[in-house]
This record gives C-alpha cells, sequence and structure tokens, in this order.
C-alpha cells in the first residue's frame, strides 16, 4: 500500500525512462520487471521504483510520498520525446512477490485478474512486483494465495522482517533523498553499470571507480532482542559511526539490524558496539 502509480505512455515512454533511472530498461519483456533509482544530476536518490510493463503503458511503483516529486522530475526531463506521465494511484494496487515459485505465479495469475506483473529478484530469494487495477488485486491475491499451501500473504511487519534479513533498505527509512546508491548499498541491485548514460550516471560511476563512500548501509548481527531504531551503532572503541534504522529477529536468538556506518567499519566480521551491545558486520548483499 505504500506504493503509488505514475503510469508512461507513448511509443518513446521506454528510451526515455530508461535515460531517467539507473536500471537497464531494454531488458524489460512482458514478463520482466525492473527495480531502480530516479536519481538528480548530482547523484543522490530522489526516489526508488519498481518498473512493470501494462500493454501500452509502463507503470512506475513508486514510494506515494514521493509520486508529486518524480512527476515534477520526469516532466523536467521531458523535450521532444513521445511519451508522456499521469498519476495512476488511485487506479492501481501493488505487490511484491518473493520465494521460488514467485516467477510461476506472476507468469500465471496477473493476467487473469486484468493485472501485470514481472519477475526481478531484490531478496535473493527469487522474486518480482505484481501491479493490477485496485478492484482486483485482493482477488489476485486470493488467487496466487490458494495456488498452494506454501503460499502467504504477507503483512507490512512480515516485509520488514524479510527485507532486513535480506539485508535490503527502504526508502524513507534507511536511506532518504540526501543518499547516493552506494550508501544506500543498492548498487548491485538497483543500478546497471553497462548500460547508456542516464542521469547521474556520472557521479555514480566515480563513486564506483573510486571504490569506496565515506558511509554505508550495513546489516549487522547481535545477541539478545532487536535494537530500538535510533540506537547508535558505536566502534568497540566508543567513536560514534551511525545508527540503526531496521531491525528485526534472527533465527538464531539473535537479532539482525541495519545502519548507516562509516566506511572503516563496514568490512564484514567487523566488531560493534549497538546500543550497548555487541554486534558484527554482516556480508550485504
Amino acid at each position: 500500500p505504500e506504493l503509488g502509480t505514475i503510469a508512461a505512455s507513448g511509443p518513446d515512454r521506454v528510451t526515455w525512462l530508461n535515460g531517467l533511472v539507473t536500471s537497464d530498461l531494454t531488458k524489460l519483456s512482458p514478463t520482466t520487471a525492473s527495480y531502480g533509482l530516479v536519481l538528480i544530476k548530482v547523484g543522490r536518490i530522489l526516489a526508488d521504483v519498481w518498473m512493470v510493463p501494462a500493454g501500452e503503458q509502463l507503470l512506475l511503483g513508486v514510494p506515494r510520498e514521493r509520486v508529486g516529486a518524480v512527476r515534477e522530475h520526469l516532466e523536467r526531463y521531458l523535450m521532444m520525446e513521445d511519451a508522456s506521465h499521469s498519476d495512476a494511484s488511485e487506479q492501481f494496487g501493488w505487490a511484491l512477490v518473493h520465494g521460488p515459485r514467485a516467477s510461476e505465479l506472476l507468469s500465471e495469475v496477473p493476467a487473469l485478474h486484468g493485472g501485470f506483473g514481472g519477475t526481478f529478484d531484490v531478496t535473493g530469494l527469487g522474486g518480482g512486483a505484481v501491479v493490477a487495477p485496485c478492484n482486483r488485486l485482493d482477488a489476485l491475491l486470493d488467487d496466487m494465495k490458494g495456488r498452494g499451501p506454501d503460499i502467504e500473504i504477507g503483512s507490512d511487519a512480515d516485509w520488514d522482517e524479510l527485507r532486513v534479513r535480506c539485508s535490503l533498505p527502504r526508502f524513507g527509512v534507511d536511506f532518504g533523498d540526501k543518499n547516493y546508491p552506494q550508501e544506500a548499498s543498492l548498487e548491485k541491485i538497483a543500478v546497471s553499470f553497462h548500460k547508456g548514460c542516464y542521469l547521474g550516471q556520472e557521479v555514480v560511476c566515480r563513486l564506483e571507480m573510486r571504490g569506496h563512500v565515506v558511509k554505508k548501509i550495513v546489516p549487522v548481527h547481535l545477541d539478545g532482542a532487536p535494537p530500538l531504531v535510533g540506537a547508535e551503532v558505536r566502534s568497540i572503541e566508543g567513536k560514534v559511526l551511525g545508527s540503526v534504522s531496521s531491525a528485526t529477529q534472527g533465527d538464531d536468538h539473535g537479532a539482525l539490524a541495519l545502519a548507516m556506518v562509516r566506511h572503516d567499519f563496514t568490512e564484514p566480521g567487523t566488531k560493534l558496539d549497538v546500543g550497548g551491545h555487541e554486534a558484527t558486520v554482516l556480508a550485504g548483499r
């Protein structure tokens, strides 16, 4: 429900948007989605976005609070292209699908309910996105759920637990419009370094060539209960490095958290102090 919708139309919609997002839209197909970032000229993130082909449209799933800002941004870079965009947030609803059966479900179910789906894995478990008219989304999800006892409809809390376990940060929670893709640790998931030019590319590539950013989001493990959001992250010597932005219970009676910390302390295995408890940096995606 946190995703609003921008509908892009016109014969140039894909090539136009391909110059404004970090992912490679030339790889889109009727069953392939894309997940990327909209950047401003200096390389900072305006929003993250899911993109699903929908016949004569390309539907963009954008955080609802960013729909207006993204549309203003897109309009600024709409020159001679035969394309247009509109706010379709009241017409369409979204769901993200995760797990090994995601591809099967996304290829079979959405079209039966007037929806569209495409695969793109952001968790490492298999996955993708589905978008459908609001009045048909519940029926579509019920259809998916009815296709086996191994399929569940998750809550908002389930999603937060899953994404923290998979080291997937969330816009507006773990990172925002002051951050670069590498700071959000999304460069391997949401950025193509092989496509043509796009807005903000020069800065993103320069950061990648430099080898690191000053700070970045890392997953950490600690014993005990999940730390509170905002808990200070310090070095073992007591130097303040950052704070916890998301946390959840782990599988081993410990806790997992995401925190943005200084580059010097992002190597997997590094010991940290999180809210007074010893923590260990884990390898991210």
